[in-house]
C-alpha cells in the first residue's frame, strides 16, 4: 500500500477515540452454507433440559424464531487465534505460560489463548501472578500495564471473578455473532456397521465393542434449515473503548490508539467460515461497515482490511511492542494447593465480649 493511502487512513484513529456523537463501529455481512441457500447447518449444542444437548433456539412469537450459530466468546476466541498467525502475531507480545502435566509432558498456552485471558487461573497460579496482578491494580490510572500483559482484556473484557481482594470487570469493546433467522430443526440418525460381523466369524455373542457387530444410533439433533437469512455482525463499542482505555478532553494516550486499532483490525478480519463440523459459511453479499452516532444515524465507514492493518502496524510500533521482550511464565501447582487450603482453613470463633457493667 502506498504511503498516500497509508496517511489517507491513520486520522480515523483520533476521531473515534475523540468524538463524543460516535456511539459504535458495525460491520454487518450475510453468509450462507458453502453448499448453498436453505441446506442444513449444525450449530453449537448446549446442555437443555434433563441434561439433553439442545440448540439455542429463540422464539420470537408466532413461527420466527432465532438461532445462535456462532456465539460472542466463540467468535472471540476465532478473533484471537487469528491473532497467533503472521502478520497479525506481531501486532501483540508474546505471553505464555508452560505448565508440566501429570504424565510429565509440558503444555504451553500463549495469553491469547486463555479463556479469562490476564485474569485467568493459568496466570493467577504462575510465576506471571504477581505482574498479572499490578497491570489489574493499576487499570483505574490507565491501560498501559495490562496492554503490554495482554492487549485483547481491553479489546474483548476481562472478569476477575476469582480475585482475593478485586471483582474488576472490563467491559468488552468489540464484539460478534453469527445468527440465523426462522430455522426448522432437523433430526439424523444413523447406524455404524462393521467390517466384519461376529456371526461370520464364528463368535459367540455380540461384539460390537470391539467394533464388530452393527450399532444402531438413538435419534440426535441434525441440523437447521435456515429460512431467514444467516448474519455475521461485529461491533467496536467505542463507548467502552474509551473507558476501557481511559480517553479524556486529552488526545488519546499511544496506549489507547493500538488497543483502538487493534479493534478496527479484528471489525474488518474476513469472517472464518469453518466453524464446526457441518457448518461451513462463505459470504452471501458484501461487509457494510457503518458509524453508529448518538442520535441513531448511519454513515457508511469506508475501511479495509489492509488498511486497518497499518493502522495497527504504526500503532504497535508507536506503543512499543517490538521492544517488549516475550514473556515466559511457568504455572506452579502448589499455588493451586495453598489457594485452596487457605479456604478450607477453617475460621476461629471470635470471643464473647462481656458486656459493660456485668
Amino acid at each position: 500500500m502506498s504511503g498516500q493511502s497509508a496517511n489517507r487512513v491513520s486520522d480515523p484513529l483520533y476521531d473515534l477515540l475523540h468524538n463524543p456523537h460516535a456511539v459504535a463501529l458495525v460491520s454487518r455481512q450475510q453468509l450462507r452454507p458453502v453448499e448453498g441457500e436453505g441446506t442444513p447447518v449444525f450449530p453449537p449444542t448446549y446442555l437443555g433440559s434433563n441434561d439433553n444437548p439442545t440448540y439455542c433456539i429463540s422464539p420470537l412469537g408466532g413461527e420466527r424464531n432465532l438461532c445462535v450459530v456462532d456465539s460472542v466468546q466463540s467468535q472471540a476466541n476465532r478473533v484471537e487465534q487469528v491473532f497467533l498467525q503472521p502478520p497479525y502475531r506481531a501486532l501483540v507480545r508474546e505471553v505464555s505460560v508452560t505448565a508440566r502435566l501429570a504424565n510429565q509432558e509440558s503444555r504451553t498456552l500463549d495469553m491469547l489463548e486463555l479463556g479469562h485471558r490476564l485474569a485467568d487461573a493459568a496466570v493467577a497460579f504462575s510465576t506471571l501472578a504477581g505482574e498479572a496482578s499490578a497491570a489489574l491494580r493499576s487499570f483505574k490510572e490507565g491501560p498501559d500495564q495490562i496492554a503490554k500483559l495482554s492487549p485483547m482484556s481491553l479489546l474483548l473484557g476481562l472478569w476477575e471473578s476469582r480475585g482475593e481482594d478485586s471483582q474488576l470487570k472490563i467491559p468488552r469493546a468489540f464484539s460478534a455473532s453469527i445468527s440465523a433467522r426462522d430455522v426448522r430443526q432437523l433430526r439424523r440418525m444413523a447406524t455404524f456397521t462393521g467390517s466384519f460381523w461376529s456371526r461370520d466369524l464364528g463368535l459367540e455373542g455380540k461384539h460390537s465393542a470391539e467394533g464388530l457387530d452393527p450399532v444402531p444410533a438413538g435419534e440426535a439433533l441434525g441440523g437447521v434449515i435456515a429460512d431467514g437469512e444467516i448474519v455475521r455482525t461485529a461491533t467496536l463499542n467505542l463507548i467502552a473503548l474509551r473507558q476501557n482505555c481511559k480517553v479524556g478532553s486529552e488526545p488519546a494516550s499511544a496506549a489507547a490508539r493500538y488497543i483502538a486499532s487493534l479493534g478496527l483490525v479484528a471489525l474488518t478480519l474476513p469472517p472464518y467460515g469453518f466453524l464446526r463440523q457441518g457448518c461451513l459459511l462463505v459470504g452471501a453479499g458484501p461487509v457494510e461497515l457503518k458509524l453508529i452516532a448518538r442520535d441513531g444515524s448511519e454513515t457508511a465507514f469506508a475501511l479495509t482490511h489492509d488498511e486497518a492493518l497499518v493502522i495497527a502496524q504504526a500503532a504497535a510500533t508507536a506503543f512499543g511492542v517490538h521492544l517488549l521482550e516475550p514473556k515466559r511464565a511457568e504455572f506452579d501447582t502448589s499455588r493451586v494447593t495453598s489457594a485452596k487450603a487457605a479456604k478450607e482453613k477453617p475460621v476461629k470463633p471470635a470471643k464473647d465480649t462481656p458486656a459493660k457493667g456485668k
